[in-house]
């Protein structure tokens, strides 16, 4: 056995094989090891589609983050740009360390190359490569693609569609479609939205105290900056903090210019008129996340309440939030973002939740309802 990382290892390099002998060769492994040095354990499948330009690191990196959770049967589909030569396989097997266990607990791995015509032709293998009775996630790294063929079979087989915002080629195209599947009961998950969650925290607990909650419907203006490239991160945040406090969206108005600043006017309580602003950020060294958000400032007309506070990403300070004037009259907070924003560790973590995500449902619902404007 050769070690991969720190917290997996593989009982084999991965193998080229046949299609067609895809479960043999697995079975070979296996009878090659005995249960008391490591046993064959599936919970549940992970189908992955994602393009060839991802990279053979970034596909060992989330055989890790997936290995080191719980063993499963992966079947990663590599679409290849290259002209239609078939389908070629790969098996092996990961196994977690576990130092409170002598033998090892392990997953399988499988590994399927070919252009994206060769998979439209042969989607009909998945089925038979699938552990039936066990629940189907699909993790797609790349723009949603209702209406087509290879990503509407992928989808009828999965029990939970995964994807992730970030990498969306067109920001307000991609999320109405996923808005599109979730009514069309596809039950979803964005990683997008779990990088939200410190921003989420820290704007709920800014109101958290008895004397300042009333204050959080005085709020009449918003202004979100975020990094240039994907509006999806701060369309879902405003989109959820607009579903919380009851708001209505009535125009939107796009005034392009450098930071590509678009204005959304809402009602809420009491025919309150809310105004929102979004605001691209230009970057000097963007970090692995396209879009995160940069700042967030939430004002009050009314100046005897606690509305206004500054929430700005501890990367990047506060400077344009305060440029405003009145920094004096707002509550600053810093937000640190999460230890581990990649793609394949908020994967791993969504792979031990179940059921849907009312709150994302809803603020996306609500974002989208933006967008249409």
């Amino acid at each position: 056995m050769s070690k991969q990382t720190s917290s997996v290892v593989s009982l084999q390099a991965p193998k080229d094989v046949s299609v067609s002998q895809v479960e043999a060769e697995l079975s070979k492994i296996w009878q090659s090891y005995g249960e008391n040095s490591a046993a064959r354990a599936t919970t549940f499948n992970l189908l992955v589609y994602e393009p060839e330009t991802m990279g053979a690191a970034s596909r060992m990196a989330s055989v890790d983050a997936i290995a080191s959770q719980s063993p499963c049967r992966v079947i990663d589909l590599v679409a290849l740009d290259e002209e239609d030569q078939g389908i070629s396989a790969q098996v092996a097997a990961y196994c977690p360390i576990q130092k409170s266990r002598s033998s090892l607990i392990c997953g399988e791995y499988i590994t399927l190359s070919g252009a994206k015509a060769a998979f439209e032709r042969v989607h009909s293998i998945l089925p038979e490569l699938l552990i039936p009775d066990l629940p189907v996630f699909l993790w797609w790294k790349e723009s949603p693609a209702p209406n087509t063929r290879m990503f509407e079979k992928m989808v009828n087989l999965s029990d939970r569609l995964i994807v992730d915002s970030a990498s969306f080629t067109e920001s307000e195209v991609d999320l109405l479609k996923v808005q599109g599947m979730i009514d069309s009961s596809v039950q979803i998950a964005d990683l997008n939205w779990q990088r939200l969650a410190p921003w989420q925290e820290l704007t709920a607990q800014a109101f958290d105290q008895p004397d300042r909650r009333a204050a959080v419907w005085e709020i009449d203006g918003i202004t979100i900056d975020y990094e240039r490239g994907n509006s999806t991160q701060a369309l879902m945040f405003l989109g959820w903090i607009a579903s919380r406090l009851e708001w209505t969206p009535l125009e939107r108005n796009l005034e392009g210019g450098d930071y590509n600043i678009q204005h959304i006017t809402f009602e809420g309580r009491d025919k309150l008129i809310i105004k929102a602003e979004l605001a691209e950020i230009p970057v000097g060294d963007a970090g692995e996340v396209i879009g995160d958000l940069i700042g967030l400032r939430l004002i009050a007309s009314n100046q005897n309440t606690d509305a206004c506070n500054v929430f700005c990403s501890e990367s990047t300070g506060c400077m344009r939030m305060e440029a405003g004037g009145g920094a004096q009259n707002y509550r600053v907070h810093q937000v640190s973002p999460l230890s581990d924003q990649s793609a394949d560790t908020l994967l791993g973590q969504q792979l031990q939740h179940w059921g849907r995500d009312v709150l994302y449902e809803e603020s996306l619902a609500l974002a989208t309802k933006i967008i249409a404007l």
